[in-house]
């Protein structure tokens, strides 16, 4: 792969409050890649614009963004960039990824989203050079490469040996959407000797807007006053994990990929507690004992949170399968394969 490596240089669009797109370039870079640029795809992440995109309205004639896009590939272009991985976005259009094909530039796309929840990158798919997704479905169904999510060395366990050992049941981190609100008050009313020891990591990006929510949602009232419209460090994220002996893990309705949640909770030691079926089949049989599937809520209080034994520690196969150096080699595969293979 060094051969290949040598003499591309590589922009990156994607979102920037993700920190999972500073990870990929990290390793990038790591890896001997010439990042030569950064950019976020999106013009403003304030809670106002947040809000206009996630209505599919910022594309209209008077808005920002097509500005910003053509901004973009300006910079693109000015930094003398060989390739452009968009990963993780959605409001890059056809006109973005035809202007930099016309510069000869190649352009590689990652999604860890579901063409049912954001489907925009269809509209220019065939321009791609190479594209992949983490849902196994979108994969097959559009010719697309897939590549599982990743989970970064914060969450590794061999980093919190010092931690209190597992004295919470079930750690929760998420932000509070669709029918999250009544899953997580479920696991909170669930009926047994001994209470639950749960730690709850609760975000919406308007604590305002959680509270209309509330008005209607008696779940969502439950949660207003954990809510916070400040994301959680990883490191904080990651410590919760540590002490956590299954970690709730439900992803957007739909969804057939594996969250990172499903990566960073088995990386730190934990057992997944998921409502996401498709773990069981796409992850390699060794995390079998590792996960516990739920199909709806009312299966939470049917789960024996007691009788889980400890768990050894991690293999290197298994620690290599869920880490962002795997990711990423299969990214580099696929974004600048080796003439000499």
């Amino acid at each position: 792969m060094t051969g290949a490596v040598s003499g591309r240089r590589l922009a990156v669009v994607g979102p920037t409050f993700f920190s999972y797109t500073q990870a990929i370039v990290a390793e990038f870079q790591r890896r001997g890649v010439s990042i030569v640029a950064t950019f976020d795809e999106k013009h403003s992440n304030r809670v106002h614009d947040k809000i206009l995109y996630r209505l599919g309205l910022a594309h209209h004639r008077l808005s920002a963004l097509p500005r910003h896009l053509r901004a973009v590939t300006d910079g693109i272009i000015a930094a003398s960039a060989t390739d452009v991985l968009l990963v993780g976005v959605e409001v890059i259009d056809r006109a973005f990824v035809e202007r930099l094909v016309q510069r000869d530039i190649r352009v590689h796309f990652y999604t860890w989203d579901g063409t049912a929840n954001k489907d925009r990158f269809l509209s220019y798919l065939d321009l791609l050079s190479s594209r992949a997704t983490f849902d196994p479905s979108d994969a097959a169904r559009h010719a697309m490469a897939y590549v599982p999510l990743f989970a970064e060395a914060v969450f590794d366990e061999r980093r919190h040996v010092s931690a209190p050992s597992r004295d919470l049941d079930v750690g929760f981190c998420g932000t509070v959407h669709s029918s999250r609100a009544d899953i997580v008050t479920a696991l909170m009313d669930v009926e047994r000797p001994r209470p639950l020891r749960l730690q709850l990591m609760l975000y919406y990006h308007s604590r305002r807007l959680f509270a209309l929510k509330a008005l209607v949602s008696a779940s969502a009232k439950r949660l207003l006053p954990q809510i916070s419209d400040r994301s959680f460090s990883k490191e904080a994220i990651a410590a919760m994990f540590a002490r956590s002996r299954y970690i709730l893990d439900v992803p957007h309705p739909g969804q057939a990929g594996m969250t990172a949640r499903t990566f960073e909770a088995l990386l730190a030691g934990a057992r997944l507690l998921t409502f996401g079926p498709a773990a069981r089949t796409l992850l390699p049989d060794s995390f079998a004992d590792r996960i516990a599937t739920v199909t709806d809520a009312m299966e939470l209080g049917r789960i024996d949170f007691d009788v889980a034994a400890p768990l050894p520690p991690l293999t290197d196969g298994q620690r290599y399968f869920l880490s962002i150096e795997r990711f990423v080699d299969q990214l580099l595969t696929l974004m600048m394969p080796d003439p000499e293979d």
